[in-house]
């Protein structure tokens, strides 16, 4: 049997709602990379060039040390979405969901209120604000790639 979206429904998964989530991010995504290159092209012009290159050195380090943190969160919430897209949850799995969901969301806006305030007090060193930033932003852009990929091979995993 087909839904409206062509996915079958014979398999016990209904992955419209995840589909157009992956769509988004990938939109998302595309804002993010512009929005990092216009920000570096700004600082390379604006600032000296060795307080550009130590910006993007201090980013791309502390992306190496975040990135098994933040695939381990988007991996997470990713087969947590893929598990809610199942046609035959009780209302307890469901709930239970519904509770874990709240508790990333709630982790996602910590995340973010922290690299704001941190990005706003942070030390007057030439370029820090610019390094927390580009943190921010490839820490983002990782979360979302995490999460497409873990996502797409899920639903791969279960058709």
């Amino acid at each position: 049997m087909l839904d409206n979206s062509g996915d079958t429904m014979a398999n016990g998964f209904d992955y419209t709602r995840l589909k157009r989530l992956i769509t988004i991010y990938y939109v998302v995504q595309g804002f993010l990379l512009v929005l990092f290159a216009a920000i570096a092209f700004w600082l390379q012009s604006q600032a000296p060039q060795q307080v550009f290159i130590n910006s993007l050195i201090r980013a791309v380090v502390a992306q190496i040390v975040l990135f098994y943190p933040v695939y381990r969160f988007a991996a997470h919430e990713a087969k947590r979405e893929v598990s809610s897209c199942s046609t035959s949850l009780s209302k307890d799995t469901l709930l239970a969901l519904r509770r874990k969901r709240v508790t990333g969301d709630i982790v996602k806006a910590a995340v973010f209120i922290f690299f704001l305030v941190f990005i706003l007090r942070a030390p007057q060193v030439p370029g820090a604000q610019f390094s927390i930033l580009f943190v921010f932003i490839l820490m983002t852009l990782c979360y979302f790639q995490c999460y497409n990929f873990v996502a797409r091979r899920q639903i791969k995993a279960n058709p």
